[in-house]
Formats: C-alpha cells, structure tokens, sequence
C-alpha cells in the first residue's frame, strides 16, 4: 500500500529484481540532472565539455578542476538535503520498515552509516540555516564545512557564522563544535558508572587479551602514562604504536610489583617455581608439560627469560603427579656476579646503538639450556626491551662474535612451513 501511495505520487521505486542493471541506468540518470551539472572524470581524460590529457595539464589547473569538483559536489549533496528533508516529511522510512532515516539513507543510497547520519543532521540543522544552506546549493562552500558549520550555527548566527569560520579549516570547525558541546553532570557520573576493565586468558593462559572502558579523563591519564613508558624504551620504528603500548603497560606492571622505577641497578627479582611434567617436557625439549606455580603453561622462551633473572626452583613430576626430583632453590646469576657484570659494562645496555638504562639484566650470550656457563665472559647486560621483547618475544640472539661493547642481534631462524 505504501509502495503504491509512494508511485501515486511520482516517487520513483525500485524494481524488483532489477539489481545492479538497474542501478547503473539510474546513475547514469543522475549524473545528468541539470540541477548538479556535468561532471565526470576518467583514469585518463578529465571531460568538462572538452577532452584533455591529463598529463599536459599544469598544477595549478589540476588543483582547480579538483576544486570545481567539490564545488559540484556540494552542490549534488545541497540538491539531496532538500530531497532528504522532504522523505524525511513524508515518513518514508517508515513505510518501508526502518527504524531511521539514517538506516533508510544508508540503504536506499548505499552510503555509509557515517555518511547517512551526516547528511541527515545536516539537512535537518539547515532548515534553520538558510543563508549558509544557500552558499552550499551554489557550491561557494563544500559540503564538509557546511556539516561542521551547521554543529556550530544558532539560527540567530546564520548570517555570519560562515565568514566567523572562515579562519579555521574542517578539522578546526570540528575541534570547536565539540568544545561547544555540553557535557552534563549526569553525563559524567553515567561515563564514569560504566567503567571497566576485563583481562581474558586463552584456555591454557599462553596469551591474555584486555580491553574496557574509562572514564575521559582517565582514559587521557593512561594514554599520557603508555606514551610516557614507551618513549623510555628504545625507538623501533617498524612496532606500531599499539605494540609499543603494549610492551608499556608491562614495563610499568612490573615497575608497579617490584616498587622500582627501573633506573636502578639493584632490582628485586620475583621467586618462581615452575612444574614440569617429564612425560610431556622431555621429548619436546621443554615446549608441552611446563607451568609456573598459579600460573600459566609456558614454553622455552620464557623459562629462558625466567632463567636470567628470576630465583626459581624447578619441581619435575611422574604423569600420576608424584614428586620426580626437586630441584634446590637457586639465584641463576648471583647478585655479586649481577652487580660485577653491569659495573663492567658501564651501566647500559650493550646492544650497538642503544643508551637504555631501564630496567638492566645481565643476560646469557649463549643460553644456559644451551650449555652456556653463568659466568662473566658468558654475560651481558641488555635493557628490559632487548632483553624481554626482542631476545626472549621475537626470538633473536646475541651473536656471540661481535665485541662485548657493541652486541649486534642474529635474525630467528624461520622455518618453512610443513610440505
């Protein structure tokens, strides 16, 4: 009934099962309505009543044909405000079953639903604005500074909000707008309500995932405090900023646990146990059967970490959970030999190029699952970055033929997938 009180009135509907041939035939429709004007361009030739190649043209007439194109444009999304406000009149998204004129805009136009609330509240915002409306149906102004203005425009401005603007560019007005924007208190007190912060383990607690919720200030404070951490450890340009928050927030839990701040050479070292399970260690070389005490299941990159610098005791046990051998409580490097080896080596990281002093760890050259002696020549002092995220996470090694001042790193092996 709606379909055909929507025809009865000249509205042109889709027809069923027409799909894209139908829709390429009302596009080339559009594109000539004398309302928006003609304008098209091609990979190769830009056509304004006249063909030219593109590469004869100059700068300066490439930057203005484009600036004519979003005056077109402008004036294309001027023609559907109007359209817009009048469907949006006659309820049309109703009779066809949506919940909104954004749901309905998204569909029939095939926008995105960023797009479609735009030009909603655009439209709806310039009924009221109807000088700066005017200077978008000319194309004097795009359509994106029309949005932005419209979220900043009382009615009583309408004259003059576009020449106030007209000293700040998009992203300016945008910045305004949301400074203008009224945060109440009960506004606060619900953003603040609904905080929360959910750490999830994988089954065997081999990797968490964390995400949540903060209030705004709060979620600036954080932000401040991963920037902050991540600018003390060393510079890799090719780790997204996400990682490098990441390596963060675990530099500063561990600040937070041992009471340091990780400048100091004296760090405390937590006592571990790790259990392990001989069945399942031994024949793959410590990479199934091994678990820190209330914690997770680990493999041999970690031990070796632990390894380093942790005091640990090793409990190994039968497949029926009886006591196998207890290994006696340990310190793998003992503080005297800690201190001599980060004395020696001047209190700084000895990779080539790094002057990191956070959190130093005198560190094996070769592993001591390996064979690796704990002793001075076997030792070197890495920063917790080389030391944790790029030996112990990514897999690299200290080439041990290169001086004792300047360590460079040897690339993991990568092995090539089962065939």
């Amino acid at each position: 009934m709606a379909g055909a009180q929507r025809r009865s009135e000249g509205v042109r509907t889709r027809p069923a099962g027409a799909g894209l041939a139908w829709g390429r035939r009302f596009l080339k429709i559009s594109l000539r309505n004398p309302v928006w004007g003609p304008f098209s361009v091609t990979p190769v030739r830009y056509v304004t009543g006249m063909e030219t190649t593109t590469t004869t043209l100059t700068t300066d007439v490439i930057e203005q044909r484009l600036a004519a194109g979003e005056a077109t444009i402008a004036r294309i999304r001027a023609a559907q405000m109007v359209l817009l406000r009048e469907a949006d009149r006659r309820q049309a998204p109703l009779a066809d079953g949506c919940r909104s004129m954004v749901e309905w805009v998204t569909g029939r136009l095939d926008v995105a639903p960023e797009t479609a609330k735009t030009l909603v509240t655009t439209s709806r915002r310039l009924e009221t604005l109807p000088t700066v409306e005017h200077a978008v149906t000319e194309g004097a102004v795009t359509f994106d500074r029309t949005a932005a203005a419209a979220r900043v425009a009382a009615p009583s401005e309408d004259g003059t909000i576009l020449g106030e603007l007209a000293i700040y560019d998009v992203a300016g007005i945008r910045r305004l707008a949301s400074n203008r924007h009224r945060i109440t208190t009960d506004m606060e007190r619900e953003a603040f309500d609904r905080r929360y912060l959910v750490t999830q383990p994988n089954l065997d607690e081999s990797s968490w995932r964390l995400y949540g919720q903060l209030p705004g200030i709060a979620g600036r404070v954080l932000v401040e405090a991963l920037d902050r951490k991540a600018d003390t450890l060393p510079n890799d340009t090719t780790e997204a900023r996400s990682t490098r928050h990441a390596d963060a927030l675990w530099a500063i839990s561990l600040d937070s646990l041992q009471g340091t701040d990780g400048a100091t050479i004296e760090t405390a070292t937590p006592l571990l146990t790790i259990f392990m399970d001989a069945n399942d260690a031994a024949p793959s070389n410590g990479e199934a059967g091994v678990v820190i005490e209330s914690g997770p299941r680990v493999g041999p990159s970690t031990v070796e970490a632990i390894l380093c610098d942790g005091a640990i005791e090793v409990t190994a046990k039968t497949s029926d959970g009886k006591p196998l051998a207890m290994g006696r409580r340990t310190r793998v490097i003992p503080p005297r030999l800690r201190r001599f080896i980060l004395h020696r080596d001047g209190g700084v990281c000895t990779i080539e190029g790094c002057t990191s002093r956070y959190r130093l760890q005198p560190h094996h050259v070769i592993p001591w699952s390996q064979g690796g002696a704990t002793d001075p020549e076997n030792l070197t002092t890495l920063c917790w970055f080389h030391h944790h995220v790029v030996i112990h996470g990514r897999g690299y090694t200290i080439d041990p033929d290169t001086p004792p001042q300047r360590r460079r790193l040897n690339r993991p092996d990568i092995h090539a997938p089962p065939g």
